[in-house]
């Protein structure tokens, strides 16, 4: 995660936005290397677009906020595809499935609870809000998402990471470059991890897919 977060962190800092950031977009060195590259960028965008901005992406790691189509979204609709990604590296499966963008969002607020005017006040301006959510008596107004993920599986301070990017307001949710400064990372450097340079020179031919977990 260390290094998937720096390398979404140096990609917004260039004010680029990739927008479809899950496992099958992710390298892995091949054995014996721990080189980790965030690749294919058919759908990436520049932040110096001017707004509205379409949806793009994978269902199963969209961001609410681009579920819900908001117009004027930005670069921490990758943090939320990362931590999918997280979560889907800790417990081998996508924490969200839906069939469709409304299901999706029904999925992703099974977990993480409703949003209200206290957590997300712009949700309730939105058509899903108003359509969609008296229909939904039955899902539940506290996140679950701890349960999930217990501590005999994540630590205190790796939950913290998790749940700030799997935050549903996007006001609130951590950046790449937030997560970063995490007390979770405070040892990183204690980590037989590849140096800088290395991650700069390795080659593609040496890398391969992740396994897809969500279509």
């Amino acid at each position: 995660m260390w290094q998937l977060l720096s390398g979404a962190e140096k990609m917004h800092g260039r004010r680029v936005i990739h927008r479809d950031i899950k496992p099958s977009n992710i390298l892995v060195g091949a054995a014996g290397r721990s080189v980790v590259k965030i690749c294919d960028f058919g759908l990436a965008m520049s932040m110096d677009d001017r707004p509205p901005y379409e949806q793009a992406g994978t269902l199963c790691y969209m961001a609410p906020e681009m579920l819900l189509e908001k117009p004027d979204y930005d670069e921490r609709v990758d943090a939320w595809s990362l931590g999918c990604v997280m979560a889907e590296l800790i417990n081998g499966w996508s924490p969200f499935q839906g069939l469709n963008e409304e299901g999706q969002l029904c999925a992703i607020f099974d977990v993480l609870g409703v949003p209200d005017d206290t957590t997300w006040p712009w949700f309730s301006s939105t058509t899903f809000a108003a359509v969609w959510m008296p229909e939904l008596d039955s899902v539940p107004r506290r996140s679950l998402l701890r349960e999930h993920f217990p501590e005999t599986t994540l630590s205190e301070e790796g939950f913290e990471v998790l749940s700030g990017l799997l935050t549903c307001n996007p006001e609130k949710r951590l950046t790449a470059a937030a997560a970063l400064k995490h007390p979770w990372f405070a040892k990183i450097d204690a980590l037989e991890l590849p140096m800088r340079e290395e991650v700069a020179s390795a080659l593609p031919r040496r890398l391969k897919r992740l396994r897809v977990l969500c279509p």
